[in-house]
């Protein structure tokens, strides 16, 4: 996407519905190219990548059909992924709709699901596994396949970012690493969504290649399984502003993070979050 395109796509209603609803969906954003590119390079991406098919669940059974893989900080290990960060405008569309005049990479992840799979992502928040603080944080969602409501696209709730964190979900062998964190988890159990539709209003975006759904890592989101023709290979590159600063947390979802040699209310800086974009370049 040129400059004066993307400048035309991000303006003040995409930054507005990122603000009051949490979540903005930012079409043909990513050009055919990079799509083609990051096709071409996706299964030597996701080598090593975990198995999290039964992470959301601790009760013993059969397990659902397909499977779900995820690997994290690709950017540091593929030439192409790296590429695509630095030269394609998601860091700076991010940056727009967060109202900041920086974008430095926190993490990517990418997220593969087998066609016909029946793993679901259960609601959840991103940011309670965050060792930040601050407003301007973003992640950019994408598919390299046309992904539908009830086929693999995320859902979101609507406004949700705007309210309290909510104790994450944790294994059981890890639970004790809550403890010391649940005085950031204000809204205490995260509440039955898909029970109360009156009281949760929910949005979801149909995509298609190159299509990006920007939203806050505090808004809840969920997602169903895979088409059967398909897999669903995704990436989220998460992205953060000006003003986020460093709160270590012990219930970290990655466990390098806890390595990180920052203390408490530090700016983010250094090699391992790079600055990908800023309004001096």
């Amino acid at each position: 996407m040129e400059e004066s395109d993307l400048l035309s796509a991000v303006g003040e209603r995409e930054i507005a519905s990122f603000r009051d609803k949490g979540a903005v969906v930012i079409r043909d954003l990513i050009s055919p190219g990079w799509i083609e590119r990051l096709r071409a390079v996706f299964d030597e991406a996701k080598a090593g990548a975990m198995d999290l098919s039964n992470y959301y669940t601790d009760t013993p059974g059969k397990a659902p059909a397909g499977s779900s893989l995820t690997r994290d900080d690709v950017w540091m290990h593929n030439a192409v992924v790296r590429r695509f960060l630095f030269e394609s405008p998601i860091a700076r569309a991010a940056a727009l709709v967060m109202n900041s005049r920086s974008a430095r990479i926190y993490e990517d992840l990418l997220i593969y699901k087998s066609a016909g799979s029946e793993v679901s992502t259960p609601w959840h928040q991103d940011e309670p596994q965050w060792p930040l603080s601050g407003q301007q944080m973003s992640s950019v969602w994408f598919a390299l396949e046309p992904v539908r409501h009830d086929e693999g696209a995320l859902r979101f709730v609507e406004g949700s970012h705007k309210g309290p964190m909510y104790v994450p979900y944790v294994p059981q062998s890890q639970r004790h690493r809550l403890e010391a964190d649940m005085p950031f988890f204000t809204g205490g159990k995260l509440p039955a969504i898909d029970a109360e539709p009156d009281r949760f209003k929910t949005m979801c975006f149909d995509l298609e290649p190159g299509d990006a759904i920007i939203f806050h890592p505090r808004t809840i989101h969920a997602a169903l399984g895979t088409a059967t023709d398909r897999p669903r290979r995704t990436f989220s590159i998460r992205f953060l502003g000006d003003d986020v600063r460093w709160e270590p947390k012990s219930s970290v979802f990655l466990n390098w993070l806890s390595e990180i040699d920052l203390k408490k209310g530090d700016p983010i800086t250094g090699e391992r979050f790079p600055e990908i974009w800023s309004a001096g370049d």
